[in-house]
């Protein structure tokens, strides 16, 4: 150790039971600052960090020691630095959560330089398997009791006026809402399992999220590294979910005829309109809720898709399409034009009925008052509906599909119906063939097995012969 012989300040020192290296580095102004590092377990492992330090400085690449937390550097530092413009506000608001919910609250405590491959490794293998937190049941309007009172009023064989009579006696702060129409309401939702969403259900994160959780801390620590704020990035060699375990998942879709049967059983809920529009276009959730009449020409059946409705921060918000996702124009069958038809017919009326409350923002698929659907209320209400469908047909129950689920559809039936896949892509609206080719492959079997058919022809002839030698 070097000691304070002739007036020399020492390099190494013993503080408790570990070694701290101390280095006096130019400030700029003619002078020096100290800087220090500790927690080494013996001296020469100090002398030894002490000298690569020197090394780093000498050929650049020195990075102060710091004590900040992966959780600092990521709240204070990092994201503030990707706020809009430079990312999309709901990109921004995603990287947010993300990190909020599943980062900082596990890895957000270690040193920002002593994060390591294992602690990434240990956090992506948590996620998998308990990242999801439980949500509560949504909150209810009345007391439990109401609910269970009116549900015992109507197996009497009560009409839902008298039921609402009895309740609006026996529950007065509430009389001026229990119409027979909020009675029906109840009655229902109280037979009802809340549906919670997913992440709901209090188990793991898909490998394809702990991946996309990935992707965003290997953007956050490639800043600090360029930053000078750590030697090298641990992400490089974390292992998170492969890319195909997050592609191979089996897509959930219907057939031609289980979608037929669901598009009749909602004939008269309101969002029939857009759910046909999406099952027959094959176009995103985003894409159809933005659509305005102005991107609809009925007469030559197109729809030009250009824009995107999201939701940030609660507040739904339209947006254009970005760059990777451009503009394009589609067509349109016959029955989805005159569905569009009536749907313009209807909307004009609603815009009579509602008068200056209209909101005239012309969207093609909007509320009674002109604004837009909320998405995840959006899809939310096509799952409930699935619900309905399967407790009125036990015997012919749909397999469970999320709103995303219609796209895949879509796409299934059209290459099922042997069109060819760049036809298909283009209509999804993919950067390339290959990618529709990679989500799915579940479909193409087929189509290679008759081509492998057509060339086996082509050599053997139709009638094949084999030599016996």
């Amino acid at each position: 150790m070097t000691s304070r012989r002739s007036g020399r300040r020492t390099n190494i020192r013993k503080r408790a039971d570990t070694y701290t290296y101390y280095l006096h580095l130019p400030d700029g102004r003619g002078g020096y600052r100290q800087v220090s590092k500790g927690g080494y377990k013996t001296q020469r492992e100090a002398e030894t960090a002490r000298a690569e330090a020197l090394h780093a400085l000498q050929t650049g690449t020195y990075v102060k020691p710091e004590r900040v937390t992966v959780g600092e550097f990521l709240t204070n530092e990092w994201l503030p630095s990707r706020r809009p413009p430079v990312l999309e506000e709901s990109t921004y608001q995603s990287y947010h959560q993300k990190l909020e919910l599943h980062v900082v609250p596990h890895i957000g405590a270690i040193p920002l330089q002593q994060l390591s491959p294992v602690d990434l490794n240990l956090l992506y293998r948590k996620l998998l398997e308990v990242g999801r937190k439980p949500l509560p049941a949504p909150p209810r309007r009345y007391p439990s009791a109401l609910y269970d009172r009116a549900v015992a009023l109507r197996s009497e064989g009560r009409t839902y006026a008298d039921t609402a009579t009895v309740l609006r006696k026996e529950y007065p702060d509430h009389a001026a809402a229990l119409t027979r129409h909020v009675v029906s309401s109840i009655c229902r939702r109280a037979k009802e399992t809340p549906i919670l969403g997913r992440g709901g259900r209090g188990e793991g994160l898909s490998p394809r999220t702990v991946r996309y959780i990935h992707s965003i801390l290997h953007a956050a620590l490639k800043d600090a590294l360029r930053w000078n704020r750590i030697v090298r990035n641990p992400a490089d060699a974390a292992v998170p979910p492969s890319g195909s375990v997050t592609k191979s998942a089996q897509l959930h879709t219907w057939t031609g005829e289980e979608l037929r049967s669901f598009l009749d059983f909602v004939v008269g809920s309101r969002y029939l309109p857009a759910w046909l529009f999406i099952a027959t276009s094959g176009c995103r959730r985003g894409e159809c809720l933005g659509l305005k009449w102005e991107d609809i020409d009925p007469d030559n059946a197109t729809a030009t898709i250009s824009r995107q409705v999201v939701v940030v921060n609660g507040q739904v918000r339209t947006k254009e399409l970005p760059k990777t996702k451009r503009g394009h124009m589609i067509s349109l069958d016959p029955t989805t034009v005159a569905m569009l038809r009536s749907l313009r017919a209807t909307q004009l009326g609603e815009r009579l009925l509602v008068g200056a409350a209209y909101r005239n923002e012309s969207y093609v698929f909007c509320k009674p008052d002109g604004t837009p659907y909320h998405p995840e209320r959006f899809s939310r209400e096509f799952e409930r509906k699935q619900d309905q469908f399967n407790r009125a047909n036990p015997d012919t129950v749909l397999p469970r599909l999320g709103l995303h689920g219609l796209r895949h559809t879509w796409a299934t039936l059209a290459l099922g119906a042997g069109i060819d896949i760049k036809i298909v892509s283009d209509r999804l609206n993919h950067s390339s063939s290959a990618i529709t080719r990679e989500i799915y492959t579940h479909v193409t079997p087929p189509m290679k097995s008759d081509a492998a058919d057509r060339v086996a022809d082509v050599i053997f002839g139709h009638h094949p012969q084999t030599s016996n030698g």
